[in-house]
């Protein structure tokens, strides 16, 4: 059996484990680093043990729900979601999305906030 070679981590260029299903994840330290358009930090989390994707922009006491999240680390497009089988990973995007994905983009403004499902209290970090 061939082995999986590392890769580094599009943000710091920091060698990471290799997963097949995320071949290009951004290393926890710099998926940390995520802002929105006007430098905010955002917070992610898992909804539950049973999963579901929820996020917070630091400041604000509203916690929203969706399919994942456009935002910038090191100024890069970037999406954030839910990985199988829980776990937040962060990827380098590369595409516009569907207007009708019901992924939250961050990188240019704020969204219409009354698209995602709001949760309280938020993620535990």
């Amino acid at each position: 059996m061939t082995e999986i070679a590392y890769h580094h981590c599009p943000g710091c260029g920091k060698p990471q484990k290799p997963f097949l299903r995320y071949p290009w994840h951004f290393c926890n330290d710099c998926r940390e680093l995520a802002v929105d358009h006007a430098g905010r930090k955002l917070h992610f989390g898992n909804e539950s043990m049973g999963g579901g994707f929820v996020w917070q922009i630091e400041g604000q006491d509203e916690t929203y729900s969706s399919y994942g999240l456009l935002c910038l680390i090191h100024n890069r497009p970037v999406h954030v979601g839910e990985a199988r089988f829980g776990g937040i990973v962060a990827q380098p995007w590369t595409q516009e999305p569907n207007s009708d994905d019901k992924v939250a983009d961050l990188r240019r403004r704020d969204p219409n906030f009354e698209a995602f499902r709001r949760i309280r209290p938020g993620p535990g970090r």
